[in-house]
């Protein structure tokens, strides 16, 4: 137990083989994985080391010795204590609370000290021989003094930065002090990966002052350095979890799940969102996360849910939205929900083969008998080389019908004209004005054509004049548009018999 005058004992750390965590180890670390924490109440000599390893002489007016030394709010330590406990869900750690005695104090200590720049919001110590390490200061002339430090707030981010470097990690950016050391190459210093950066940016590079809601966990980068340190917490989320997503909060955080065969992302919401299930990559997902200079937003969304490193979710079911689905290297099901929903898979077509099921499809890898994905509610599978549509029973079998019944059954197989009509229905087009749309794609505008083409498309023939007459009466006397009339050819048995329907819903239709 460290008293006010000496500290815990500590490790020093090895450099890793990942060049990204040796960027952010400080060199130092706590030997003991249960670490103590307190909250100083007073800056009396009895409880604060005046020595030269210490914080020097009582008569400065540093910390703790400031006259605008305070201790933390009810509130603030109450949250103080939620940001510790998201570093002890991912690492081997266990924070531990003491109250302070001239004889014992915590690891950690957060109070408040002065410094005149308002922009400093707080800083600390790493590990260390010194009484004052992993010390944790908070400025009273910054915006912690008046800012609620909630999650998803600049304030909760910077006490999660705070305690990580009372961790024993650092800043990933170069230090002119130190021109030898292991830094971040610009893509990755930046908070998205690590909460221990200065950089906010989204990933079309714009840079801002923070973000429109702030990371609430240690990010993707973070975990794995603190993981390398003090081991992984193997006991968190070691079953079969389910990550329950709404449109009522905002999220910006990492998941870490340390076991469980069959883990879920759930989205109950109907905002457009992305969700990749590979380990380091980020999702959005429900109320979006901008980067922002002074409170307002710059470019596009940036990536609010991220999977730690070595983490495997296995299933993701969607929300209501036009929702982007991208599976990771294990066996997923991947369920889009409502909406017009894509699959994306990183491969070429002829990696894969795809296999119609009662509710959906199951697409396997060809040489890894480990990837085979469940897919339910999907309309559409990109592949790096090849799209298929595979809502046959909605927007995909319409197009392709209407193609049958207008163009002939061998315009199935023209991937634009498939495109097109995808499109066209996908923003919203009815069946009837796609109908039309088709149509007067052939440039024909007299009734009798019409008809005559619709019927060659059907039977092969040239039909007689009593065999088109009644179809052109009541498109003279509007009875009938041209719209639901191409829609009466594309639906009949005849022509579902010529573009072969029942085996487009085994393979899907292709797209450009």
């Amino acid at each position: 137990m460290p008293s006010p005058f000496e500290s815990s004992d500590i490790r020093y750390s090895d450099f890793a083989d990942d060049a990204s965590v040796n960027a952010l180890l400080g060199g130092t670390y706590w030997k003991d994985d249960t670490i103590s924490y307190s909250f100083p109440a007073s800056n009396s000599g009895l409880l604060w080391s005046s020595y030269f390893n210490g914080y020097g002489s009582p008569f400065g007016n540093g910390e703790p010795w400031s006259t605008a030394f305070k201790p933390l709010a009810s509130t603030d330590r109450t949250n103080f204590e939620k940001a510790l406990q998201q570093w002890a869900n991912v690492a081997d750690i266990e924070f531990v609370q003491v109250a302070e005695t001239p004889e014992a104090v915590g690891d950690i200590r957060p109070a408040y000290t002065f410094d005149s720049d308002e922009l400093t919001l707080a800083w600390s110590y790493l590990p260390s021989n010194s009484p004052a390490a992993s010390d944790i200061w908070i400025n009273t002339q910054g915006q912690l003094n008046v800012e609620d430090w909630n999650p998803g707030s600049m304030s909760f981010e910077t006490i999660l930065h705070e305690i990580g470097h009372a961790l024993g990690l650092k800043h990933p950016f170069s230090d002119s002090d130190d021109s030898f050391e292991y830094v971040l190459p610009d893509t990755l210093d930046k908070v998205s990966y690590t909460i221990m950066s200065y950089t906010y940016a989204n990933l079309e590079g714009d840079e801002g002052t923070g973000f429109s809601f702030h990371p609430t966990t240690p990010m993707v980068l973070d975990i794995t350095a603190a993981q390398y340190l003090y081991g992984a917490n193997d006991d968190y989320h070691d079953g079969d979890d389910t990550y329950i997503y709404t449109d009522v909060e905002t999220y910006h955080e990492t998941i870490w799940d340390a076991d469980g065969s069959s883990d879920t992302i759930l989205y109950t919401g109907a905002i457009p969102s992305l969700f990749d299930l590979n380990p380091a990559s980020g999702s959005i997902i429900g109320q979006s996360v901008y980067v922002q200079t002074n409170g307002v937003d710059l470019g596009l969304p940036i990536p609010n849910v991220w999977i730690a490193d070595d983490v495997t979710i296995e299933n993701v079911i969607a929300g209501q939205g036009n929702d982007i689905l991208i599976g990771n290297n294990g066996s997923n099901n991947l369920d889009g929900g409502l909406g017009i929903d894509t699959v994306i898979v990183e491969s070429a077509r002829n990696q894969f083969s795809l296999q119609q099921t009662s509710n959906g499809y199951i697409l396997s890898e060809k040489n890894e008998s480990d990837n085979e994905d469940k897919l339910i509610n999907i309309e559409r599978l990109e592949f790096n080389d090849y799209k298929l549509a595979l809502d046959l029973d909605e927007h995909a079998g319409k197009v392709a019908k209407l193609l049958g019944a207008v163009f002939g059954a061998a315009s199935v197989s023209n991937q634009t004209y498939v495109g097109i009509g995808l499109s066209e229905l996908d923003q919203g087009l009815s069946y009837e004005q796609l109908g039309e749309f088709a149509i007067n794609a052939t440039g024909l505008s007299d009734h009798d054509d019409i008809v005559m083409l619709l019927w060659k498309n059907l039977f092969g023939t040239d039909p007689e004049e009593s065999d088109i007459s009644p179809y052109v009466t009541l498109l003279d006397s509007g009875e009938i548009s041209i719209g639901n009339l191409a829609i009466l050819a594309a639906d009949s048995n005849y022509n579902s018999q010529n573009i072969n329907l029942p085996e487009l819903f085994h393979t899907g239709i292709a797209y450009v």
